[in-house]
């Protein structure tokens, strides 16, 4: 009987001292009494507890209860740049032909009827104009070297702005699947050569008459609707042609017939001015103040009751042209003068 108390009383005392040690009992990686690791005792099979460890959450994981975590911001997206539109295939045909045959030889509107300004300060003027037209610009920019910019030189916009009036005044004629011209072009500004032909869109040029030629015919000169004295009646200006006859003066002052040798146009820019000239006799004359008397003076010159031809200046006002192209003959014979509207005139395209 006492040996059944005292293996009970052992029984007991064992569980106990299990069970006490408990508190005491880590994960691998715990501090023994760390409040970081508990325990969970789990009965196995055979009687004896298991103990399982529990870990406690990784501090990274619970969020703070006093601070939120800063938002992220986003970069702002980076400026990107608007695409040049390809190049106009019309200007980079006039190219070829530019570089095949030298620059257009033309009458340039800034010089002719009249100088306006200083070129570079026009070129200043228009530069916004020439950007807005984006396919030529592109093409001007790649025939000159230039890449693309927020700005450019006042020399670099000289040089576009040059190019821009070359290209605007060479025309192209549609023609089937080509494109016709007849133009002069120089590459010296001395001696040039007019080339007439076709280009078609990949830039095979078909020449059909290519002869030497000189500086262009730019008239300082007559307003459309002028009338020019012939011994087959009065023509305006604009109707003349090479080989037509005129009356002319003698080198003695007679009024002689004459051919004419060349006849000359230009496009006036829209701010042109042209002289009205009124005489007493009831002639009136409308020119380019720089165009000349057969006496050498010019229209712009003139003041009323000044002499000419014998009748006296009642009016010299300057107005504004809008007849678009101004127009001036050449006459054969020593004087290069004819009539204009009554009131003899020499030619500017000797």
């Amino acid at each position: 009987m006492k040996l059944r108390l005292l293996l009970a009383l052992c029984v007991v005392g064992l569980a106990a001292g299990a069970f006490a040690c408990e508190g005491e009992m880590t994960t691998p990686t715990g501090t023994p009494g760390s409040p970081s690791s508990t325990a969970t005792a789990v009965p196995s099979a055979t009687g004896s507890p298991t103990v399982t460890p529990v870990p406690s959450p990784s501090p990274s994981a619970t969020p703070s209860a006093t601070a939120s975590p800063a938002p992220t911001a986003s970069p702002p997206p980076a400026p990107t740049a608007t695409p040049m539109p390809a190049p106009d295939p019309i200007a980079e045909l006039k190219y070829v032909l530019f570089d095949r045959f030298g620059r257009l030889w033309y009458c340039d509107p800034d010089y002719y009827p009249v100088a306006r300004a200083d070129e570079a300060d026009l070129a200043e003027e228009h530069f916004a104009e020439i950007q807005g037209d984006a396919p030529t610009f592109r093409a001007i920019l790649e025939h000159l070297g230039y890449a693309p910019a927020a700005s450019y030189t006042r020399e670099q916009k000289l040089a576009i702005y040059r190019d821009w009036k070359m290209l605007r005044a060479l025309q192209l004629e549609p023609r089937g699947a080509a494109y016709a011209f007849n133009a002069s072009f120089t590459r010296d500004e001395q001696t040039g050569v007019t080339a007439e032909g076709t280009i078609d869109a990949s830039g095979q040029i078909t020449v059909s008459s290519e002869t030497p030629a000189g500086p262009p015919n730019c008239p300082i000169c007559l307003a459309s609707g002028t009338y020019i004295a012939t011994p087959d009646g009065a023509i305006a200006v604009e109707r003349l042609r090479p080989g037509m006859v005129v009356w002319t003066a003698s080198a003695d002052g007679r009024r002689v017939p004459a051919e004419v040798l060349a006849v000359g146009s230009t496009t006036a820019p829209p701010e042109h001015e042209v002289v009205h000239l009124v005489l007493a006799d009831g002639r009136e004359l409308r020119a380019s103040p720089r165009h000349p008397l057969a006496d050498g003076r010019l229209v712009g010159e003139l003041a009323p009751g000044d002499g000419v031809d014998g009748s006296t200046v009642i009016t010299v006002a300057r107005v504004r042209y809008g007849g678009g192209t101004t127009f001036d003959l050449l006459p054969s014979g020593p004087t290069a003068t004819y009539w204009a509207d009554g009131v003899p005139l020499k030619s500017t395209l000797r």
